[in-house]
């Protein structure tokens, strides 16, 4: 799904849903690839992706993303993780800002194996920079996996964990959050969108929250972290972090989909928020 919709928005004509993904455009079935350019087709693949406003969040969660990652790399990180990658393609799309940097992918073997297969298939060329890394999270000791690539635990990283933390259980979306500070040195970043708490007890209340739960509980995979508001920064404290900005459904409205009038054009669906935050170089104090 997330693919699907930043391969749609690489094909939109105005510049507001416009993203620069390729490679996910590469990605789409051939079939699908010809039905997307054209208009009404677009259309209905979009309906077709997800409840609603479902696009415009994986429109605005990638390009939020995307700065957070092209800062870091400004500011001296010099390696990056990627969580449950999936059909992630920043490596391939920063070839340039990332240099001589490496990017970890972290994901399941099979998913791996499907994307390798897919990008080579497709004739897209995998920098040299980019390690994948076959891990069972459940099972294995990410730090050993990630030693065994070549990772150098200490030095300053940007985590990525895009549509990871809901799906995790909250002891678990916690040792991921540990695990990333673990790894990192002073000054590593993190980057994670997550759930919001309602959203969980099923209250009703944000744009989009039946369909999206109806859909994610049909996919057998239901959402199990979220936050309150409140919780977010005592959550990152709690791991080392220090909140740098966070973002709500309808800031990322007003970031990313106000045209020159100054008016909304699009609706991000509203179960979701987005944050990054920095590993401090004081040590953790328990709590």
């Amino acid at each position: 799904m997330t693919c699907g919709c930043r391969a749609l928005s690489s094909m939109e004509k105005n510049p507001l849903y416009r993203g620069d993904d390729w490679v996910a455009a590469k990605l789409l079935p051939r079939k699908i690839q010809i039905a997307c350019r054209i208009p009404g087709a677009r259309g209905m693949l979009v309906r077709m992706l997800g409840p609603q406003g479902v696009y415009e969040w994986v429109i605005a969660r990638t390009r939020y993303i995307d700065a957070v990652m092209k800062a870091a790399l400004a500011d001296g990180v010099s390696q990056v993780l990627i969580f449950g990658a999936g059909f992630d393609s920043r490596a391939i799309r920063f070839q340039q800002e990332l240099s001589d940097r490496k990017v970890f992918e972290l994901d399941a073997p099979t998913t791996q194996a499907m994307k390798i297969s897919q990008l080579k298939d497709r004739g897209v060329v995998l920098p040299d920079t980019l390690v994948f890394v076959p891990v069972n999270f459940e099972k294995e000791s990410v730090a050993d996996k990630l030693a065994e690539v070549g990772f150098r635990k200490g030095a300053k990283a940007l985590a990525i964990a895009e549509g990871v933390m809901q799906y995790l259980a909250p002891l678990a979306a916690g040792a991921l959050l540990q695990t990333i500070a673990d790894l990192g040195g002073p000054g590593s970043r993190v980057v994670f969108d997550y759930a919001h708490a309602s959203v969980l007890r099923g209250d009703g209340t944000s744009y989009g929250e039946e369909r999206m739960t109806r859909g994610v509980n049909g996919f057998g995979e239901s959402w199990q972290f979220g936050l309150e508001e409140t919780e977010v920064e005592p959550f990152l404290r709690k791991h080392g972090f220090t909140q740098r900005d966070r973002r709500s459904p309808r800031e990322l409205e007003e970031m990313y989909f106000k045209n020159a009038a100054g008016s909304i054009v699009g609706r991000v669906n509203g179960t979701q928020s987005i944050v990054w935050a920095e590993k401090s170089a004081a040590p953790r104090l328990m709590e």
